[in-house]
C-alpha cells in the first residue's frame, strides 16, 4: 500500500502512461466506478517507476542520500521529471517536455502525447 507519491514519480507514471496530468481522476473510471483501462495502465506504471527508482537507490536532488550516506541514480533515467525543453522520449512523438505549477510543485509532461 502507498500512502501517496513523490512529484518525481506522479510525472514519471504519468508520461509512461501517455496521461495529461491535467486530466480530471473522475475520467479514469466508469459511471458505476469500475476503473477503466487507463487507470490499470496507470496502477501497473506507479509499481514499476516504484520498483525502478527502489533499484536505482532512488533520486539524489539537492541533498536527499540514502541511510547509508550512498546516493541514488534514479534521476539519471527520469523521462520527464526536470526535462523542461527537452525531446520526449516516446518513439515517434517529437512533443516538448513542458513544466506548470500544480499547487505549488512542478510539474514535468509531454502535452503531444499526454491526454
Amino acid at each position: 500500500m502507498i500512502a501517496g507519491l513523490g512529484n518525481i514519480y506522479v510525472c514519471e507514471a504519468l508520461w509512461r502512461s501517455h496521461l495529461s496530468p491535467k486530466r480530471a481522476s473522475g475520467t479514469l473510471v466508469t459511471k458505476t466506478g469500475r476503473p477503466k483501462a487507463e487507470l490499470l495502465r496507470l496502477t501497473e506504471n506507479i509499481r514499476a517507476v516504484i520498483a525502478d527508482a527502489i533499484a536505482a537507490g532512488g533520486s539524489s536532488l539537492k541533498d536527499h542520500i540514502q541511510a547509508d550516506g550512498s546516493l541514488g541514480y534514479f534521476q539519471h533515467s527520469f523521462s520527464v521529471y526536470d526535462r523542461e525543453g527537452k525531446e520526449c522520449r516516446t518513439e515517434g512523438c517529437g512533443g516538448t517536455i513542458a513544466r506548470m505549477v500544480q499547487s505549488g510543485r512542478s510539474t514535468f509532461y509531454c502535452p503531444s502525447c499526454q491526454k
